[in-house]
C-alpha cells in the first residue's frame, strides 16, 4: 500500500458528510490492507478529533491556558499539589509517587497518568490531547455547536501513530506519543472512546510538554500520519440527525444532567430549526 505523499498536514476538504463517510471507509480498508502487509509490525488503530472551526489547532488546555512550555517534573509537582483537594471532595484516590524521576527518558506514560485523565475530565488545564478510536464521536465534538459563525467549515482530524516501520524520535525534537485506551477512568473516559497524546521534548535533563503544533511539521513518512478533514458546516443537520440515531449524543457522551438537558433541548428544540 502506497503511504500519501509527505506534507506537514495532509488537509483533505470535503464536499458533504456522506463523502467524508465514504472517504473515512476507504480510509479503513487501507489502514487494513497496510495491517496485513506489514505484519507482525504494528499498525496503530486510527485516533479522531473534532473542531468545530477549521481555524483551529491541535493545542491543549495547557496549551491554552499557559502559553509556554512545562517540564514534565513541573507539572507532576501541581497535580500533585491539588490532589489533597480532590481527595477531600470527591473521596477518592490515587497512588501517587511523592516524587518525580525521570531516568534518562521521557517517561510513557507519565506519572499519574490516570490522576491527569481524572484531571482533565473535570476541566483542569491538561497536557493530554483527547481524541476517540470513532469518527463518529470525533464528528459529535465537530458539528455539536455552530462555533466561529465566520468560519463555514468544520474539521475532523485523524492520527495514526505507527505505521508498521516502528517509531524513531530524537529526544530534542517535539515528538507525539499516544498514551493507550485501558486505564481506571471516569467513565466519559469509556463512553467517548478516548485515547489521549502528549507531545514531548528533551531540554537538557528535563522531559517537557510542548505544543502537539510543533510536532505536526516534524512527521516522518513511516509514522505519525495527521489527515485533516474539512467539511462544510451547512451538513450540520445531517451529522447530528445521523449521530442521534446512533445514539451519539451528549447525554450518551457524557451521562451528566447537563449533557441530557442539552440532548433534550436539541431532540425538543434545536433539531425543528435547523437548515
Amino acid at each position: 500500500m502506497a503511504l500519501p505523499e509527505k506534507e506537514p498536514v495532509q488537509t483533505i476538504p470535503l464536499k458533504s458528510w456522506d463523502e467524508f463517510e465514504a472517504t473515512i471507509q476507504t480510509f479503513f480498508q487501507r489502514l487494513e490492507s497496510l495491517r496485513i502487509e506489514r505484519q507482525p509490525q504494528t499498525v496503530s488503530k486510527p485516533l479522531f478529533r473534532g473542531h468545530v472551526d477549521a481555524s483551529c489547532k491541535l493545542e491543549t488546555t495547557l496549551d491554552r491556558l499557559c502559553k509556554c512550555e512545562i517540564t514534565m517534573e513541573h507539572y507532576y509537582r501541581t497535580i500533585l499539589g491539588v490532589k489533597p483537594a480532590i481527595v477531600s471532595i470527591t473521596e477518592k484516590n490515587w497512588d501517587l509517587p511523592d516524587h518525580f524521576k525521570e531516568a534518562g527518558g521521557t517517561p510513557l506514560p507519565p506519572p499519574g497518568y490516570e490522576f491527569m485523565i481524572y484531571l482533565r475530565h473535570h476541566g483542569f488545564p491538561s497536557p493530554l490531547l483527547d481524541w476517540s478510536r470513532s469518527p463518529y464521536v470525533a464528528a459529535f465534538f465537530a458539528f455539536r455547536t455552530n462555533g466561529n459563525p465566520q468560519d463555514d467549515c468544520a474539521t475532523i482530524f485523524s492520527y495514526v501513530e505507527w505505521l508498521g516501520r516502528g517509531k524513531s524520535w530524537s529526544g530534542s525534537e517535539p515528538t507525539m506519543h499516544g498514551l493507550g485506551p485501558y486505564v481506571v477512568s471516569h467513565k466519559r473516559h469509556y463512553a467517548q472512546q478516548c485515547e489521549y497524546t502528549i507531545c514531548t521534548k528533551r531540554i537538557d535533563e528535563n522531559s517537557v510538554y510542548c505544543s502537539h503544533e510543533l510536532a505536526v511539521s516534524n512527521q516522518l513518512n513511516e509514522q505519525d500520519q495527521l489527515i485533516k478533514y474539512v467539511i462544510p458546516k451547512s451538513e450540520r443537520k445531517k451529522v447530528l440527525q445521523k449521530l442521534e440515531i446512533m445514539n451519539v449524543t451528549a447525554f450518551s457522551l457524557f451521562g451528566s444532567e447537563e449533557s441530557l438537558a442539552e440532548t433534550l433541548a436539541y431532540q425538543e428544540l434545536e433539531k425543528d430549526f435547523l437548515r
